[in-house]
């Protein structure tokens, strides 16, 4: 890999034509909460969250990258031309001598539909595989969540694992998908 453990980054802004990825800036709490905090769209992520939790989120997401085990390191999702956050994209290293990263993504239901994950998420996955060399990469989502496992067959991940009633969200066992992509699949 081309990032040693323990070690820090200054986050690049990743973009396309449509989107960029930026570090978080403390101004950004108030469109981060109002998805966050919307309990249609975290149906089958988690909880909403308080607004301590939803702050110490976009607190760490304005602080440079941390390679440490399972420390979630991420931008926020901006449309071009718009400085307003309207989702996050993150990921963690998930096991350091596999070289293996896991990611994740939220987004504000404002802009569901129209390729913006996807968007998003090509750019991490790239920066992730060409820039920092890491071998394999992860995704998990609850099976009800349709558009989170598109975005990742989209993109060429493949369903690896379905854990039958594999963790309890609020008072309810739901199962997991669990999904991979290798760099050598990656633009093939």
């Amino acid at each position: 890999m081309n990032i040693e453990l323990n070690s820090e980054l200054t986050p690049p802004t990743l973009k396309n034509k449509h989107i960029y990825l930026r570090t978080a800036k403390l101004s950004d709490f108030n469109s981060i909460r109002a998805y966050r905090q919307d309990p249609q769209n975290c149906r089958y992520i988690r909880p909403p969250e308080s607004d301590k939790v939803t702050f110490n989120i976009v607190e760490q997401l304005t602080k440079p990258w941390v390679f440490t085990l399972g420390h979630w390191n991420g931008f926020v999702i901006c449309l071009a031309g718009n400085d307003t956050a309207v989702g996050e994209i993150v990921f963690r290293v998930e096991d350091w001598d596999s070289q293996r990263a896991e990611i994740g993504y939220r987004l504000s239901s404002e802009v569901a539909g129209q390729g913006v994950c996807s968007q998003a998420a090509e750019l991490l996955i790239d920066y992730l595989f060409t820039q920092l060399g890491f071998f394999k990469l992860v995704a998990k989502c609850d099976p009800r969540n349709i558009a989170s496992y598109k975005v990742m067959e989209k993109l060429g991940f493949k369903r690896e694992a379905h854990f039958k009633d594999h963790y309890l969200m609020a008072e309810e066992w739901t199962d997991q998908y669990d999904y991979g992509l290798l760099a050598s699949q990656w633009r093939t």
